[in-house]
């Protein structure tokens, strides 16, 4: 017993520790140049400079966009459920006892809007050093360029998770988020509407698209033309530009191909090497920090050299009708996600069981033989994206093929075509939507575009670990729920009178 609760309270200290860093130590610096302030130094105005600061914002989007930091919102959804081991992280989300003051909501505001104030400033820094070495001025360009970028992104990323599904016919009235454009310290914003703020991401896209030209290749670790038109299709997705959605998804189709085998499937997660993949953050060994590890809440797995295989413990587990989507013919069982041994299974039940795999961490930067790392490059944009993008919105178009892009995608995961149509075309999209992107933060805002609640099912097998009980695991939630949408902190409507309104369903600001 002294162990047990030693190791949950170890993993609830790392949880906390890991919380606290991605608020006040995201952004980094490159420790060749010597300031004089905090901020700014006597190279401020050159392009090394200017590359140590968009360096950092790469590590800042190392640490926002990691699978540790994707959890939380997938957590809420009906996609798994919590067990005994949880120690509580995630509980609220996976509880639906969501409030204006949650730590977690805080630190995702608080995160994403510091690193768009670093984007801010070291914008203004491009633009002394572009007067100060007009030499460099081709290369201080495409670092602008990867700049807004960056600040489109981390909008787009505040507007999932503290907006309303964009609707063209009422985006006008809707709420959106702050967008600050300038370094402004004290600056106190209006959040204005969702209209004015995917305005202002697509603006900046259009800036990012003039200055960012090379058209990229697999598994780049740089913001490339082609990661542009990936996240173009994205935005137009989110704004029911289906038109637009498709074209910029199939305009990617033949540059990044789709897997072949099992094991392309394999080393696109356990080696984070893939056709598929448009823009990942690369990692080593040495920079592992930088995505955390919390990913262990689907294994926490100890090697046993008895049974020669890993013994998990999860504090989350997929729901049973998740389990049953995968067979043994989808080459992304036993990857993503397969039965293994767990601490509260029996070995002859195992089989039974099931835990999602995808996130154990690429072998190649294990730091010890048999240590799983949970560390995984994140995978900004992926091509299997672009196909359901491009299905979805051929779907919701009318005389629009989806059925070629879905069936596309399910071949190269060893799964017959559908012939469906209508209501089951979509219930069929939505399905491989899971299959593919389970565990990547992205249900929780697929719910919410597709106008979708949902009924929890607990996973068999577990059901005895389960936390919370059947009102938990059976939990059923209407689409039109206010908590689809995050509430904005407290702190932040304390401190900013000029914020607005805060979100249906939470305690409003004083």
């Amino acid at each position: 017993m002294y162990n047990k609760l030693y190791m949950m309270n170890m993993k609830n200290l790392k949880y906390i520790f890991a919380s606290l860093c991605v608020v006040i130590g995201l952004t980094s610096c490159d420790l060749n140049i010597t300031p004089d302030t905090d901020i700014a130094g006597p190279d401020a105005g050159k392009l090394s400079y200017v590359n140590g600061l968009v360096a950092g914002i790469y590590n800042d989007m190392a640490a926002m966009q990691s699978y540790e930091n994707l959890r939380i919102p997938d957590y809420q959804t009906d996609l798994f459920n919590e067990t005994s081991e949880s120690g509580n992280r995630g509980g609220f989300f996976s509880r639906w006892q969501l409030f204006y003051d949650d730590q977690d909501v805080y630190s995702n505001w608080i995160s994403y809007y510091s690193i768009i104030a670093s984007v801010n400033f070291t914008l203004d820094k491009a633009n002394d050093a572009l007067a100060a070495e007009p030499e460099n001025k081709d290369a201080l360009n495409v670092l602008k360029g990867e700049l807004y970028f960056f600040r489109a992104y981390f909008l787009h990323q505040l507007a999932l998770r503290f907006c309303e599904d964009y609707d063209p016919a009422k985006a006008d009235t809707q709420l959106g988020v702050p967008c600050p454009t300038k370094y402004d310290a004290l600056a106190k914003l209006n959040r204005g509407t969702l209209a004015a703020t995917y305005e202002r991401i697509t603006k900046d896209i259009a800036e990012a698209e003039k200055l960012v030209l090379t058209a990229g290749s697999a598994n780049s670790g740089k913001i490339t033309a082609d990661a542009i038109t990936a996240f173009k299709a994205q935005v137009a997705l989110q704004m029911h530009d289906y038109a637009n959605a498709s074209t910029y998804a199939k305009s990617l189709y033949t540059k990044y191909t789709l897997a072949t085998s099992k094991e392309d499937v394999d080393d696109m997660w356990k080696h984070d090497s893939s056709t598929e993949t448009i823009f990942q953050i690369n990692l080593t060994k040495s920079t592992l920090v930088l995505v955390g590890d919390l990913t262990y809440d689907y294994t926490w797995g100890t090697w046993d050299e008895t049974e020669s295989t890993y013994i998990f413990d999860p504090a989350y587990v997929p729901e049973q009708w998740v389990c049953d989507l995968y067979d043994s013919s989808d080459w992304r069982y036993g990857t993503y996600l397969g039965p293994n041994r767990t601490k509260a299974i029996a070995a002859d039940a195992a089989e039974q069981a099931k835990v999602v795999l995808k996130f154990t961490g690429n072998e190649d930067l294990f730091t010890a033989p048999n240590v799983l790392t949970y560390a995984n490059m994140p995978k900004i944009f992926r091509v299997a994206e672009m196909y359901l993008i491009d299905a979805e919105a051929q779907y919701r178009t009318e005389g629009g093929d989806a059925l070629t892009p879905l069936n596309a995608l399910r071949a190269a995961r060893g799964l017959a075509a559908v012939s469906s149509t209508g209501d089951e075309l979509f219930a069929d999209i939505k399905k491989e939507c899971v299959r593919e992107f389970i565990g990547e933060g992205r249900r929780l805002f697929d719910l919410k575009r597709w106008g979708d609640g949902f009924k929890r099912n607990g996973q068999t097998a577990y059901l005895t670990q389960l936390k919370g009980g059947a009102a938990i695991y059976e939990m059923e939630v209407t689409a039109d729920n206010p908590k689809f949408v995050w509430p904005i902190p407290q702190k932040e409507g304390s401190n900013n009178s000029n914020i607005g309104a805060q979100n249906p369903g939470y305690t409003p600001f004083n």
